[in-house]
């Protein structure tokens, strides 16, 4: 469609009165981060129990187990192990346990050659790094142009930081997931297979990642098979050496997944969220307990709608292979984050990819009115709650209204930056709510809403309608711009 001249004038005059907006609002964002990542280090160190590389603790001491041929999955010996490593004064049973396959601690194995502390420092320093190389790949080839600002951003977050502080695989996964897509647009299925295959290492939060890859893949079945080739060959590698515990792991996980939901409060899923609500509703946090079924079961069903759209709708047609892939893979592993019963904030660098398509190059649909509009609605869900200084009825008639002047103005494009603008500043907060006791509960799962609906709202208008960000390619260009543009649009 073409432009009016008027039309071009006011989107130029818009963008520039917005940029000032958008550097203080992505300035803000940082600078807190930075403030809240120094605040949180000041309180993991020195080094106490429950603290500083307190899951790390726990794979630590289970490779050590596997190398030694002992079964990692009874807790007796294994926190045996544990207090040897790092002796905490008292243990906690539900947490102090290996839930994971075998492979999570086989991959351990030759840093458990190196002392504890040791051990951890490199393995944090390899994740940082795996992080940082492969988000620089990935928004280059997204269009991104101030990556060192974003890297800084993710590294600094709390999201990221939770996850090095306590040792855990987050970094990896996001690698495993972000390198297959990359190896894919670059046409290497292969490669992506067996890349992507590494999801044993979480496969409760990943199992949608090959599927939705090997859909979004199809269009071109010998890439599809090429990478389904790949990723089963990884997969039987990695429960073939898995197999002597397979049985001792389906017990453990059937264990732990039955009651640690009510002992961890800062649950990223909405089953967490679900789960602490009055206790009339009886809702629980387990993975079979009522609200956490009724999420699952919606996710699975939506994701099937997104698959259906994705392989039936002639608008996909009009997508790059680039905007495909991040799209059909990125949605459908945002849209289980929200339901999974069992995930953590740390967990949520998974959804980068997202969010990057979300918000734009270099964050270009934080912009404008809209932007401005989403730090006043935060602000004002702040006052509510946890402030409480405005009373629920008063503040929830007032975000009705607003949700309907928005709806009446949806196409607005003075407030596009709206829905943007609300994802950049409830990641950059919310998550990091609960680990400083301003709550019982975290918010996490809130922050991971807003993107998922923003997100699928973004990915709609850019694949249904006239996009225009790197998903998007008019039909007579497609291929030779994803030949020619290594930021794929």
């Amino acid at each position: 469609m073409t432009s009016t001249p008027g039309s071009v004038r006011l989107e130029e005059l818009l963008d520039r009165r917005s940029r000032r907006l958008r550097t203080w609002v992505v300035g803000l964002s940082v600078g807190s981060s930075l403030g809240l990542a120094v605040f949180a280090l000041t309180r993991f160190f020195p080094a106490q129990p429950y603290g500083l590389a307190d899951d790390f603790r726990v794979f630590y001491s289970a490779a050590r187990m596997v190398a030694a041929g002992h079964n990692p999955y009874r807790l007796g010996p294994l926190q045996a192990v544990e207090q040897t490593v790092a002796h905490y004064p008292s243990l906690q049973p539900a947490l102090d346990r290996f839930p994971y396959l075998p492979i999570t601690a086989t991959i351990l194995e030759p840093l458990t050659k190196l002392p504890f502390w040791a051990a951890y420092a490199l393995f944090t320093v390899l994740g940082v790094g795996l992080l940082l190389f492969t988000l620089a790949l990935l928004a280059r080839d997204l269009g991104w142009s101030r990556t060192f600002v974003l890297g800084l951003t993710v590294l600094v977050s709390w999201i990221a930081l939770l996850g090095f502080t306590a040792g855990q695989f987050d970094a990896l996964m996001f690698a495993v997931v972000a390198g297959a897509m990359l190896l894919c647009w670059h046409d290497r299925p292969l490669a992506a297979g067996l890349v992507m295959g590494l999801i044993w290492v979480k496969p409760d939060l990943l199992w949608p990642a090959p599927i939705f890859m090997f859909l979004a893949l199809f269009e071109k079945p010998r890439r599809a098979a090429w990478f389904a080739g790949g990723w089963i060959l990884t997969s039987t590698l990695c429960l073939l050496a898995s197999s002597r515990l397979l049985t001792s792991w389906g017990h453990a996980l059937h264990s732990f997944a039955s009651g640690v939901g009510g002992l961890q409060p800062d649950l990223a899923g909405l089953p967490g969220l679900l789960g602490a609500a009055p206790a009339g509703l009886h809702l629980g946090t387990g993975v079979l307990a009522p609200g956490s079924l009724a999420v699952m079961v919606a996710a699975v069903i939506a994701m099937g709608v997104f698959g259906a759209w994705m392989m039936l709708s002639a608008d996909w047609s009009r997508v790059s292979p680039v905007g495909r892939i991040s799209w059909g893979v990125g949605l459908p592993i945002a849209i289980w984050l929200v339901a999974t019963p069992y995930a953590h904030p740390n967990d949520d660098l998974l959804l980068l990819p997202l969010f990057m398509l979300t918000v734009g190059r270099d964050a270009r649909r934080v912009h404008g009115l809209g932007l401005a509009l989403a730090i006043l609605v935060t602000l004002w869900i702040l006052l509510i709650w946890p402030a409480g200084v405005i009373p629920w009825a008063l503040g929830l008639a007032v975000m009705a209204l607003v949700g309907l002047g928005l709806w009446r103005r949806r196409t607005d494009i003075r407030l596009t930056g709206f829905g943007a603008g609300l994802c950049l500043l409830g990641l950059a907060m919310l998550p990091a709510v609960w680990p400083f006791h301003l709550l019982k509960v975290g918010l996490t799962p809130i922050a991971v809403l807003l993107l998922v609906v923003e997100g699928s709202r973004t990915c709609w208008m850019e694949v249904g309608g006239a996009g225009t960000g790197p998903a998007y390619f008019p039909d007579h260009l497609a291929e030779s711009a994803v030949a020619h543009s290594p930021a794929g649009g």
